[in-house]
């Protein structure tokens, strides 16, 4: 006659909760990483959304203006402007700051000319790196001096 060798429960119960217990800690591990993403998309998107509003905003400005610093300061508050730039600063919920403060930077260098108004729009992170998020040149014809002409 044949023995039947019979397992304990206890042992089968274990391997079972020991197998329960993997996946689990497997699956959390998962969703940590998911969550991770999805802030640092989050982050992402904000930035992005910002920068193409504030691009927007200068664009307007440069196109209906005479393209000087002093017009980019009257019309869009906490610049701080020198011979052909202006930057502002933003903290990390992109309201205008000092620069101490600031968790990035919007940057216009101006490069106009007597039938153009012109510059280079760069927005930076300030970290240590100093890192570039987006940079785009801006182009719009001086109608002003354009009537100048006409007039002569």
């Amino acid at each position: 006659m044949k023995q039947i060798h019979s397992h304990s429960k206890n042992s089968l119960f274990l391997m079972e909760m020991i197998f329960v217990l993997l996946f689990l800690a497997l699956s959390s591990a998962a969703c940590v990483r998911i969550f991770a993403a999805a802030a640092g998309n989050h982050v992402q998107a904000v930035e992005s959304r910002q920068i193409q509003a504030h691009t927007v905003s200068v664009s307007e400005i440069m196109e209906g203006s005479d393209g000087s610093t002093d017009s980019f300061i009257q019309y869009l508050c906490g610049g701080i402007s020198d011979a052909s730039s202006v930057s502002w600063y933003y903290d990390s919920d992109w309201d205008i700051c000092e620069k101490q403060d600031a968790s990035y930077q919007m940057l216009l260098e101006l490069s106009s000319s007597r039938y153009e108004k012109a510059g280079m729009l760069s927005f930076y992170r300030m970290d240590a790196d100093h890192a570039l998020l987006h940079s785009t040149e801006l182009r719009f014809p001086s109608i002003q001096s354009a009537l100048k002409e006409e007039e002569s």
